[in-house]
C-alpha cells in the first residue's frame, strides 16, 4: 500500500473527490471521448478512404542494402 492509501485506512476516512476533482474528471473523459468519437466520425464520412488512410509504397527503409 502507498503511504497515503495506508494513512487514508488508518484513519477509517474513505477518499471522496471534491467538486473541482469532478469537474476536471468530466471534462477530461468528455474531451477524450469527444475526440474518438470526432475521429472515427471523420474516417468513415470519408468518400474514398483508400486513397488517403494507407503508408504510401515509396518509402525506402534503407533495410535491403548492406550495413554500414
Amino acid at each position: 500500500m502507498s503511504p497515503c492509501s495506508t494513512m487514508l485506512a488508518a484513519a477509517g476516512a474513505q477518499p471522496e473527490l471534491t467538486a473541482g476533482g469532478w469537474a476536471i474528471m468530466l471534462v477530461s473523459v468528455g474531451l477524450v471521448i469527444w475526440l474518438t468519437l470526432f475521429c472515427i466520425v471523420r474516417i468513415m464520412r470519408e468518400t474514398r478512404p483508400h486513397e488517403h488512410h494507407h503508408a504510401p509504397l515509396e518509402i525506402d527503409t534503407h533495410d535491403r542494402g548492406e550495413a554500414g
